[in-house]
């Protein structure tokens, strides 16, 4: 990296139809993206080192260098270690576009209708769908009686709501299910009939 006033040039290796070369790229020294590409030339990538594994599964053996990163209970220290160098690597490779970052998360979610109530679907005598709510994270499984019982299922039952609709019961809020935890899934979820 060599700066000229207020321009930085930025060498890269390519490697064309003619073979490698190294080219540089003047870039303005304000910019963002010229801190990025300067991040990157400061602070070198960390490298795993190989260590040769065999598995043999049906008569093939396959060898796999990096099977000693594999810590299922995240606890190796030496993984570990290795993963926070990388994140500090990425880090301060993508240091300049942390701003970009955060306007483009913030577009997305201003895009989010938050309080939204899924299609329902209609399964014996209920309605079933789901809720999010605005300013929650995780969404309401809940369902509705179908007020004409006897009605066999068509495609135009429409789930009523209002002060005349039959009251919505919560099967599962994962709101509450997901306090005091950083992250909360549900796998699969299936009502019983009763």
């Amino acid at each position: 990296m060599v700066r000229l006033g207020g321009l930085v040039c930025l060498p890269f290796r390519f490697i064309g139809s003619r073979g490698p070369r190294v080219l540089t790229s003047v870039v303005p020294a304000t910019t963002n993206r010229s801190l990025s590409f300067i991040a990157a030339e400061t602070m070198k990538p960390p490298v795993a080192k190989k260590v040769k594994h065999e598995m043999t599964l049906f008569d093939d053996v396959r060898i796999d260098n990096y099977y000693w990163l594999r810590d299922d209970s995240r606890t190796n220290p030496e993984v570990l270690s290795h993963i926070s160098q990388e994140n500090s690597y990425t880090d301060s490779v993508m240091s300049g576009t942390k701003k970009f970052e955060d306007e483009i998360y913030s577009e997305i979610r201003g895009r989010i209708k938050e309080d939204d109530v899924t299609a329902p679907k209609r399964k014996g005598q209920y309605y079933y769908y789901k809720r999010t709510l605005e300013g929650k994270e995780y969404a309401q499984h809940c369902r509705r009686l179908v007020p004409n019982n006897g009605a066999p299922p068509s495609v135009f039952d429409v789930m009523r709501d209002g002060p005349d609709a039959p009251p919505e019961h919560v099967i599962l809020d994962e709101n509450i299910k997901a306090q005091g935890h950083d992250y909360y899934s549900i796998g699969s979820q299936r009502t019983s009939k009763y």
